[in-house]
């Protein structure tokens, strides 16, 4: 007897030792689930009335580079179980069956998407991605907004998201910002959900003023759902703002901490009393801050390859982009040459245009030595020596690089003086690029390499200043594209070339495409023609580049031509 109690009393130990841990284990995945850990999504793919193919990579590509989610996509939701859908915290649905609105999946389908979301479960829906199952009553209560039969739009127009929740985790700190999107009027919104923001348009149609709730939420049993009216294209998925939507909707679905920050210049309605500037350098950077709000970022030696200028920024508003979708090869405010005796310098290898697979063109542009001056009235001096080579060969060009960058004036504007100086280290150093129209396999789009500007992609509204009276720009010396930004201010970059610094074969090239949104410009030094050095020669060139807040005249800009050209002819 004294055996068998003992067995007893020994078993229920061992159950309250197992419970125990069960106990701390739960504990443990609740720590997990809410402080760090992962986000698992899968996005819901394969059918839509949009153009999905191009939606879904660049999904991918913002939360990735999120840092905080691990990504899956499905093309076949049909497929999907209970047991298959835990595997994931959060579904993000580019899917929908419109406008077969009587599609219905199999009920053991249904059920089970209703367990998992039920259960804890979150979903986040954008745009036309709830438009689907029209008789399933408890689908829209998930999705919240889907196309109805008064549902209306036009065409793709700029819409204010404003009226943001502040005390909301999504939305608080959102200030009200800009966006090109297809705006819906008159969205069938499931009843009593919780808005956190809306959307003013004009309808470019027929000119009505459209007032959306273009934000909202639901909670589902224990699961979460978020939906925005916005995202009908990749011109709408660039927009940092609505990127900062979903992601910070999607930690919510998630039920984890809200951490995604917010754009830059969310913060630049905050007004600083007085500047204080500092310097943060590291292997790969130096950073020029007014108190946290980063002015302008040099990068070198990174993953890209190339030295190059991001963000400038101006008021918190970035101007410069990095690596857009259309162009990975495109770095803000850089320098590159497209052709050195026939290698291609510009663009990447086809193998190599991913985070996955690195970044490398058929041409090396190589950094060998920085040297960096910080001044007490907070200019910097940076010193830079570069060789240009094939990936498998040896140095056919150097460069030495000097850049001048000067503190923010009282406007918040300020310039960086570009100087290169090419010296050939083969005995004949040929500089071309694409050929341009009216040459031999000649395209409209040819003729760029040299000093580069790539502009952000959330801003609107583009505008062009240049010297000339009439819109023949090609030899003018200096050069402006301006904008509105996120938040609807006026910001843009003026390119000024010296002339006793350039040469015959420089011309403007500028691309305005409002659609991509593809904005950049460049005192192409190759456009008119290649240019061929040989051993002892060497190509010097000088630019001032301006940063400027607001809508400048053209006479300002002219005054700021001379001024640059007086102090460097002294």
């Amino acid at each position: 007897m004294l055996v068998i109690g003992y067995k007893m009393h020994s078993h229920k130990i061992y159950s309250i030792i197992i419970l125990i841990f069960l106990i701390l284990l739960s504990i443990a995945g609740c720590r997990n689930r809410n402080n760090g850990e992962r986000i698992n999504i899968l996005i819901l793919s394969g059918k839509n009335n949009h153009e999905w193919q191009k939606t879904t990579p660049l999904l991918v590509k913002i939360f990735k580079d999120a840092g905080v989610f691990d990504v899956s996509i499905t093309e076949k939701p049909e497929t999907l179980t209970y047991s298959s859908l835990t595997k994931y915290n959060v579904l993000v649905s580019n899917w929908n069956s419109w406008p077969d609105n009587d599609f219905r999946m199999t009920p053991e389908w249904e059920n089970d998407l209703l367990k998992y979301v039920k259960r804890g479960g979150g979903i986040v829906f954008f745009h036309a991605g709830a438009s689907s199952f029209y008789k399933w009553n408890e689908y829209h209560q998930m999705g919240i907004g889907r196309w109805g039969r008064e549902t209306n739009h036009g065409k793709p127009t700029t819409g204010k998201i404003h009226g943001f929740d502040q005390n909301h985790p999504i939305t608080k700190g959102f200030i009200d910002f800009f966006i090109v999107d297809e705006i819906w009027g008159k969205t069938d919104i499931y009843p009593g959900l919780q808005v956190l923001g809306s959307v003013t348009a004009t309808d470019e149609t027929d000119g009505h003023l459209i007032m959306e709730p273009a934000i909202l939420i639901n909670h589902f049993g224990e699961g979460r759902t978020f939906y925005t009216i916005l995202g009908h294209d990749e011109r709408a998925l660039l927009n940092s703002g609505l990127q900062a939507l979903l992601l910070r909707g999607a930690q919510w679905c998630a039920g984890r901490k809200v951490t995604i920050e917010l754009p830059a210049e969310f913060s630049s309605h905050k007004k600083r009393e007085i500047d204080e500037f500092s310097w943060t350098e590291t292997d790969t950077s130096l950073i020029f801050k007014n108190h946290s709000d980063i002015i302008w970022q040099l990068n070198y030696n990174n993953r890209f390859g190339k030295t190059y200028f991001h963000p400038l920024a101006v008021n918190n508003s970035s101007l410069t982009c990095v690596a857009p979708p259309d162009h990975p090869w495109h770095l803000g405010l850089w320098f590159s040459w497209k052709y050195i005796n026939g290698i291609n310098y510009w663009e990447y290898l086809d193998e190599y245009k991913s985070e996955e697979k690195g970044y490398k063109p058929a041409g090396l542009t190589e950094l060998l030595k920085i040297d960096i001056q910080k001044n007490d009235d907070f200019s910097t001096a940076i010193r830079m020596e570069l060789k240009y080579r094939p990936a498998n060969g040896s140095e056919v060009l150097s460069e030495r690089r000097n850049l001048v960058i000067s503190v923010p004036l009282e406007d918040k504007s300020y310039f960086i003086n570009y100087e290169c100086i090419f010296n050939p280290i083969a005995e004949e150093v040929i500089l071309n690029r694409t050929p341009v129209e009216g040459e031999p396999q000649g395209v409209s789009w040819g003729g760029y390499a040299g000093l580069s500007i790539r502009f952000n992609q959330d801003y609107t509204s583009p505008l062009i200043l240049f010297p000339s009276q009439n819109q023949n720009y090609r030899k003018d010396p200096w050069l402006f594209m301006g904008f509105k930004t996120l938040t609807g201010q006026q910001a843009g970059i003026c390119i000024m070339q010296n002339p006793g610094f350039t040469t015959s074969k420089a011309s403007w090239y500028v691309i305005n495409d409002p659609a991509i949104p593809f904005y950049y410009y460049s005192p192409a030094v190759l456009y008119d023609g290649k240019i061929i050095l040989k051993k002892g020669e060497s190509l010097h060139l000088k630019y001032r580049v301006i940063i400027l807040p607001g809508k400048p005249e053209k006479d300002q800009l002219q005054s700021k031509y001379e001024e640059y050209l007086n102090i460097a002819n002294n």
